[in-house]
């Protein structure tokens, strides 16, 4: 079959398998043989590797990862799509083809008797942050995530405190992974062509630096202080820790402003207060993304 990235490569391709691209699913498929060189080689494979491809389309990149390691887990939902891999790969013995939703799998499906691999994935937007939620939620099952994703969505993962773009998937995603923002991918590497332009971001997950209690503590914080950007710390909090008095005496004690608002605080500041909520009863449930 042919190579999948090109233009005309793809239009053939949708064609010959009666394929509309969804807007819904995000099917954008990459056409530039340079994009796809740079999420290879910062994928960093081994011959011995265990890798996941989320969302392959026609394989654009899964051609190349089947050549660099020793098992590869492809997941594809959509079935017309699933027609074109399994003809393209069905003489590969190291390419293992699942016709699912990711977000309805669980990761030993993905990973089946591997204790560790490497992920990829040009991911599609609607499921960007429930799949990358559920991927550092078993951060111990992977060395490397590289994903491709909206270019708003990269900056926030990377964003420092007191900028625009940081928020509580910030403050999630760097607890859990270093984060290294890998460039920008223009929207032109995609057929059909997309609104926004992507960028490539790489997390190597990290271990947990607190307790679980203090880190479910840690993140009920956040998310009590990002419910309302505008408003202080002190305002924030007071549903968290009782009323806006005992939440600006509490920060006081560890040395922050009450008038602070949640995106000012670090992830070390977060931290430092978890751990000195220690005990405490707190009212609102676990953040999730």
């Amino acid at each position: 079959m042919i190579d999948p990235v090109s233009t005309s490569a793809v239009k053939q391709l949708i064609q010959e398998f009666g394929l509309i691209p969804s807007k819904r699913r995000g099917q954008n498929f990459l056409v530039d043989k340079s994009i796809r060189k740079r999420m290879i080689d910062l994928l960093e494979l081994n011959p011995d590797d265990a890798a996941v491809e989320i969302g392959p389309g026609f394989g654009a990149l899964t051609i190349e990862l089947a050549e660099q390691c020793r098992t590869l887990t492809a997941v594809e939902v959509d079935t017309r799509l699933m027609a074109s891999l399994q003809l393209r790969f069905e003489r590969k013995p190291n390419v293992r083809l699942i016709s699912a939703s990711v977000l309805d799998l669980s990761i030993d499906d993905l990973l089946q008797d591997e204790p560790v691999g490497k992920l990829i994935s040009n991911v599609p937007y609607v499921i960007t942050s429930p799949l990358i939620t559920k991927i550092l939620n078993h951060k111990d099952r992977f060395s490397t995530i590289l994903l491709m994703i909206q270019k708003e969505v990269a900056q926030r993962l990377s964003a420092d405190a007191d900028t625009p773009e940081y928020g509580s998937l910030s403050l999630f995603v760097q607890y859990h992974a270093d984060v290294k923002y890998c460039g920008r991918v223009a929207n032109r590497a995609f057929y059909p062509v997309p609104e926004v332009d992507s960028a490539i971001v790489k997390l190597t997950p990290k271990e947990s630096d607190l307790s679980p209690s203090v880190e479910r503590r840690m993140f009920k914080l956040i998310k009590a202080a990002f419910s309302m950007r505008r408003k202080n710390l002190r305002n924030n909090l007071a549903g968290l820790i009782g009323d806006p008095d005992r939440a600006a005496a509490f920060l006081r004690s560890q040395d922050i402003d009450p008038a602070r608002r949640g995106e000012t605080l670090t992830l070390a500041e977060y931290k430092r207060l978890a751990k000195a909520l220690s005990g405490r009863q707190l009212s609102r449930p676990p953040y999730s993304p």
